[in-house]
C-alpha cells in the first residue's frame, strides 16, 4: 500500500438490498482514484480503498449522497441508537399494517370460508371499506415508495422499486375496479385486489423487521466491546487522586485501578500485583497475573489487587479500539464468493421488471384478460425481490467475524475468512508459535559449585541481547545468585561471548568457541531438543547449561485438531535439526524444515502453492513476515511483532495454539453457511419466478388470483430463511476449542 493509499469505512443509511449496495458501488467506483469499494447492506458499511492524491473523503461522501443514501457520523453510540430507532420505526409501521390488513383480509377472504359478512351484499360500501382499510397500510409502507421510485428514476431500481411497482399496480387496478362498481358494474367487485397490496406490504415489512433486528444482534457483539471501557478513571494529578471521565485520560497519567474496576487505557503497571480478566481480548477464561512492568489493556477487568499504571495509549489508539476497528473493517468487506451474488443483483431487478412486463403482455395477448395479466405482473414483481440474495453473504460474514472475535481470532477482511475455509496445509513456526518463545534454563551440569558456574555464565551473558543469554541471566536472578561485574566483554556471532569476571577468564558459547571440545558436552541433552551452552573458566571446562523453549500447553491438542480437519501440518523453523525433530515429535508433526531462513520459509510456501495447496502460515516474528504475506492465509499471534501482525490476514490475540484450527473451523463454517444461503436464495428465485409468471396455470392450476399474496409470503419467507440460517452461526463452537 502506497503512502497515498488509504481506506475509509463509512456508515450509511438507506441500504435495503443487494441492488442498493450495487448502486453505491457503481457511484463511488466511477470516481478517479477509487481502487476498491464494497457496500455491505447487512451492516450499512461502505468500505473504500482509494488514492488520496486523486480523491478525498468529501468526494466519496458526496457520491454516496448523490446515489440517494445518507452518510452517518462515525460514533458507535449514535449508530447503535440509529439502528434501534430504525427497528422501532419498522415495528410501529408493521403493527399499523397488521391492524388494518387482518380485517381487510377477513372482509375479502371470509365468504370463501363460509363467513356471512353483513356488507358483502352492498358492492359500493364493500369496495369503499376495502379502500379505506388499505390506505393506512400504504401509508405505513410509504418507505417502499419514497425509496423505490427515486431509485427507478435514477436508473438503479432496487427491491423497494419492485414492491412499489407491484403494490401500485394492485392499487391502481383496484381503484379502477372500484370506479366501475360505483358506475353500476357490480361484477367488478370481484376484481378488487386491495388485500393483495396490503398483504404484500405487511409480509415484506415482517421480513424487514426481522432483518433490522438481525443487524442489531450482529452489531451488538462488536459494539459491546467498546462499552467495556469504563466511563470514569481515577488519576493522580497535582499529588492527589481525582475521578475524571475516561475520555479525558492523557498519555503519561498515573491511574489507580481498584479491585472490580475496568482499566481505562493501555499502559504499564508501575505498582501492585493483581489478576486481570483479559477474556474480552484473548478469549482466555483464566485471569492473567500482572506485576510491576507488565502491560495491561483498556477494557480488561482488575479482579483482586490494587494497581497503579502509566497510561501509554488512550481512546482510538488502544488495543480494544483497534480490535473493534479491525472487525468493522472485515465486516465492511466482501468475500470473493459474494461477487457471484453481486453480479446477479446488478442486473436482477431490471431483468425482473422486464420479465413481469413481458409475462403480463403475453397473457393479455393470449386472451386471459386484464385482471389475470395484472395479477401476473404484480406476482412477478413482488416474488422476485432480491432480499435473500443480497443477505446471503454479508450477514454470514458479519456473524462469522463476530464469532471468530469471541475466540480471540481477528480476521482483517471477509476474503481472509473465506480463504480460512479452504486451507489444506498449515505451515507452523516453532519458536513463539508451537513453543512459548521464552527460553528458560532446564538443566545445569557443573564441574564446580553450581552457583559459581551460574555466576560466571550470567556475568558473560548479561550484556548480550540473545534469548539464550537472557534465559541464563534470568535463571541467576530467580535463584538469588549475585552476578559478577564483567569487563573486557567480547562477542562472536554464532560462537559465544568472552569476558573477565571475578578475576577469571570466562567463555560461554558452543563447544568449539569455549575450546572444551564436543566430548565434554551433554549429548543426551541435545538429543532432547535442548540447546546446550558450554562454560569454560580460565580455559578449563566448568560445566554446561541446557536451555529449552517450553512447548505451549495447547500445542499437542492444537496440532491434533488441525489434523482432524484434514489439514496437513508442516513445521518450519530456523532452529537446529535435533531441536526441530524433538519439538515436532512431541506435538505430533511429521514433516519439518529446520535451519530455515526467511527466504527458505517463503520458498517452502511457494512450493506448496505450486502443488495446488491452499496454505496457511502461523508465525510471530519478523522472519515470518515474507511467508505470512505469501500465504493464502497469514496468521499472526497477538504477542508477535508489529511487522508480523501487519503482514498477516488474521491475528490471534492469545497464546492458545488451538485458535489456529479454530480459525480454520470458523472459516469453513462461514463458507458453508454462505453457500447454503446462496442455494436457498437462487433456488427460491429459480422456482418462484416461473410460478408467479403463471406457469402453474398451463398445468391446470388456477392459482393466479392468490399469487400476489402467496408471492409476498414466499418472498418474506425466503429472507427469513436466509437470516435464520446465517444467525445459526452464532451458536457455532469450534471443536478444537473443546479439546
Amino acid at each position: 500500500m502506497t503512502q497515498d493509499t488509504g481506506r475509509i469505512n463509512l456508515r450509511t443509511d438507506g441500504m435495503t438490498c443487494a441492488a442498493c449496495s450495487s448502486s453505491i458501488e457503481k457511484a463511488v467506483g466511477k470516481l478517479d482514484g477509487v481502487k476498491e469499494v464494497n457496500a455491505n447492506f447487512s451492516n450499512n458499511v461502505v468500505s473504500v480503498l482509494y488514492d488520496g492524491s486523486k480523491v478525498g473523503e468529501e468526494q466519496i461522501v458526496a457520491a454516496i449522497k448523490k446515489a440517494g443514501y445518507d452518510v452517518l457520523a462515525d460514533d458507535p453510540d449514535i449508530l447503535a441508537e440509529r439502528e434501534r430507532s430504525n427497528a422501532s420505526k419498522i415495528r410501529k409501521e408493521l403493527i399499523v399494517s397488521v391492524l388494518f390488513t387482518v380485517p381487510l383480509s377477513v372482509l375479502v377472504m371470509g365468504p370463501m370460508f363460509g363467513l356471512d359478512l353483513p356488507l358483502s351484499g352492498e358492492p359500493e360500501i364493500y369496495s369503499l371499506i376495502q379502500l379505506i382499510l388499505c390506505v393506512p397500510v400504504l401509508a405505513a409502507g410509504r418507505r417502499f415508495f419514497t425509496k423505490g421510485y427515486p431509485a427507478l428514476a435514477a436508473g438503479t431500481p432496487t427491491m423497494d422499486t419492485l414492491i412499489a411497482l407491484g403494490t401500485t399496480a394492485a392499487v391502481l387496478y383496484s381503484v379502477y375496479a372500484t370506479i366501475q362498481v360505483f358506475s353500476g358494474d357490480h361484477h367488478s367487485m370481484h376484481s378488487l385486489v386491495y388485500d393483495s397490496a396490503a398483504v404484500i406490504i405487511t409480509l415484506v415489512s415482517v421480513g424487514k423487521y426481522i432483518e433490522s433486528r438481525s443487524k442489531i444482534k450482529t452489531n451488538d457483539a462488536v459494539m459491546g466491546l467498546l462499552s467495556l471501557t469504563p466511563p470514569t478513571a481515577n488519576v493522580i494529578r497535582g499529588g492527589r487522586e481525582e475521578t475524571i471521565p475516561a475520555g479525558e485520560v492523557r498519555v503519561g497519567d498515573t491511574i489507580v485501578i481498584r479491585p472490580g474496576e475496568r482499566i481505562p487505557a493501555d499502559g504499564t503497571v508501575t505498582e501492585g500485583r493483581s489478576s486481570i480478566d483479559e477474556s474480552m481480548l484473548t478469549g482466555e477464561s483464566m485471569p492473567a497475573v500482572k506485576n510491576e512492568g507488565d502491560k495491561i489493556f483498556s477494557g480488561t477487568m482488575n479482579t483482586n489487587g490494587s494497581l497503579r499504571m502509566i497510561a501509554e495509549k488512550t481512546g482510538k489508539d488502544t488495543v480494544l479500539f483497534r480490535i473493534v476497528k479491525m472487525i468493522q473493517d472485515a465486516q465492511g468487506t466482501k468475500a470473493p464468493v459474494a461477487r457471484v451474488a453481486d453480479r446477479v443483483a446488478a442486473i436482477f431487478v431490471p431483468v425482473v421488471i422486464l420479465i413481469a412486463a413481458v409475462s403480463c403482455a403475453i397473457w393479455f395477448i393470449a386472451g386471459k384478460g386484464i385482471e389475470f395479466s395484472v395479477l401476473v405482473l404484480i406476482s412477478v414483481l413482488v416474488i422476485a425481490c432480491p432480499c435473500a440474495l443480497g443477505l446471503a453473504t454479508p450477514l454470514a460474514v458479519t456473524v462469522g467475524t463476530g464469532k471468530a472475535a469471541e475466540h480471540g481470532v481477528l480476521f482483517k477482511n471477509a476474503a481472509a475468512l473465506e480463504r480460512a475455509g479452504r486451507v489444506t496445509t498449515a505451515v507452523l513456526d516453532k519458536t513463539g508459535t508451537m513453543t512459548e518463545g521464552r527460553p528458560s534454563v532446564t538443566d545445569v551440569v557443573s564441574m564446580i559449585p553450581e552457583a559459581e558456574l551460574i555466576r560466571y555464565a550470567a556475568a558473560a551473558e548479561m550484556r548480550s541481547e540473545h534469548p539464550l543469554a537472557k534465559a541464563v541471566v534470568s535463571y541467576a536472578e530467580e535463584n538469588g545468585i549475585d552476578i559478577a561485574e564483567p569487563s573486557d566483554f567480547v562477542s562472536e556471532p554464532g560462537g559465544g561471548v568472552r569476558c573477565t569476571a571475578g578475576g577469571k577468564e570466562v567463555a560461554v558459547g558452543n563447544a568449539e568457541f569455549t575450546g572444551v571440545g564436543p566430548a565434554s558436552g551433554a549429548s543426551c541433552l541435545s538429543a532432547e531438543g535442548k540447546t546446550v551452552v558450554f562454560v569454560s573458566v580460565d580455559g578449563e571446562y566448568a560445566g554446561c547449561i541446557a536451555v529449552s523453549d517450553p512447548i505451549r500447553g495447547t500445542a499437542v491438542s492444537g496440532v491434533s485438531s488441525i489434523k482432524a480437519l484434514g489439514v496437513r501440518p508442516v513445521m518450519v523453523t530456523g532452529d537446529s535439526e535435533d531441536t526441530a525433530k524433538a519439538v515436532a515429535g512431541k506435538v505430533g508433526i511429521s514433516e519439518i524444515h529446520a535451519k530455515a531462513v526467511p527466504e527458505d520459509k517463503l520458498n517452502i510456501v511457494k512450493e506448496l502453492q505450486i502443488k495446488g495447496e491452499n496454505v496457511a502460515v502461523a508465525g510471530d516474528g519478523i522472519n515470518d513476515a515474507p511467508a505470512l504475506m505469501q500465504a493464502d492465509l497469514g496468521i499472526a499471534v497477538g504477542s508477535g511483532t508489529d511487522i508480523a501482525i501487519g503482514a498477516a490476514d488474521a491475528v490471534i490475540m492469545n497464546d492458545d495454539v488451538r485458535s489456529i484450527p479454530a480459525a480454520l473451523e470458523i472459516g469453513r463454517a462461514t463458507l458453508r453457511n454462505v453457500k447454503q444461503n446462496l442455494f436457498l436464495a437462487f433456488c427460491y428465485n429459480a422456482v418462484c419466478i416461473p410460478a408467479a409468471a403463471g406457469l402453474p396455470y398451463l398445468f391446470g392450476l388456477n392459482m393466479v388470483p392468490e399469487m400476489p399474496m402467496l408471492a409476498a409470503a414466499a418472498m418474506s419467507l425466503s429472507s427469513i430463511s436466509v437470516v435464520t440460517n446465517a444467525l445459526r452461526l452464532r451458536r457455532f463452537e469450534p471443536l478444537s476449542m473443546k479439546g
